[in-house]
């Protein structure tokens, strides 16, 4: 399952769209791998480029967290029960964050905590992998 890194407001209105949920849409289309917003930006940051790794892995720390929105947590569990009928339930849930950079990590840890959380929360394991556009 897909999971593009959610944007803030703040970020949204300034681009006009959410480049990693773009790139999660072009994989999902080509590669027929279900998409599904699992999470949630709690607060704006300032741009990760202008900071250190300290002031990354700081600003990151409680940035996300899993989307409780009815709609997608309906989608959630629809996805794990059609796991089920297909004796998939065994194994964890493997979730791919896409994002656009990795340069510290920060985003990725910082996501992958939130969805750990979210899946405890549904029963669910999860193994969690990264996908991005570039390293810096």
């Amino acid at each position: 399952m897909l999971v593009p890194v959610p944007v803030s407001d703040v970020r949204l209105s300034e681009r006009g769209f959410n480049q990693a949920e773009r790139l999660a849409e072009v994989v999902s289309l080509r590669r027929g791998i279900p998409q599904l917003p699992l999470l949630v930006r709690t607060h704006h940051t300032a741009k990760q480029s202008f900071k250190s790794r300290r002031e990354r892995l700081a600003d990151m720390k409680h940035a996300f967290a899993g989307n409780i929105d009815s709609a997608v947590l309906q989608s959630l569990k629809e996805h794990l029960h059609s796991r089920a009928t297909h004796q998939l339930e065994q194994r964890p849930l493997q979730i791919i964050i896409v994002d656009d950079i990795y340069t510290t990590g920060s985003t990725i840890r910082a996501c992958a905590e939130a969805l750990q959380q979210l899946c405890r929360s549904q029963n669910c394991l999860a193994e969690i992998y990264s996908l991005t556009w570039a390293r810096s």
